[in-house]
């Protein structure tokens, strides 16, 4: 019996782009994902946070591997801070080769607070945001 064979299906956006346009800001919007957000003083907070990941995408590509963006949030399963938000960026810009990376990470973080009067403690939310972007190899961070 003969087995049908699939038709193979071109990769394009491994194939050079001709028509020489760069575009600035390529990848996901509004992903969420589970993290463990450490704070300044050693203690880590489990949470979830909503993720834009953008690369620039040079002239000669004609685009990018959009999976790669979730491999790296699935690969930071350590804790996040600020000083770790950079190696989160540079793995980016590294496996997806591009020259510039933007990745924002919006979070809720608890905090507890005591009541000015009875002084009952209850945990009261902040919504925090990292932007961080890597360009001409530095790092820069919004908090």
């Amino acid at each position: 019996m003969n087995q049908p064979t699939a038709p193979s299906i071109e990769d394009v956006q491994n194939t050079p782009d001709t028509r020489h346009l760069a575009i600035d800001k390529v990848g996901i919007k509004s992903i969420r994902h589970p993290v463990k957000v450490k704070d300044k003083t050693g203690g880590v907070q489990h949470t979830v946070a909503m993720f834009n990941m953008y690369v620039h995408l040079p002239h000669n590509f004609k685009g990018t591997h959009m999976s790669r963006f979730v491999e790296i949030l699935n690969m930071n399963e350590r804790e996040i801070s600020i000083e770790s938000f950079e190696t989160i960026l540079r793995e980016m810009v590294k496996r997806l080769e591009a020259e510039s990376g933007h990745v924002e990470m919006t979070f809720p973080y608890f905090v507890n607070k005591a009541a000015p009067i009875s002084g009952v403690q209850s945990l009261l939310d902040y919504e925090v945001t990292f932007i961080g972007e890597i360009r001409n190899g530095d790092f820069y961070i919004t908090v």
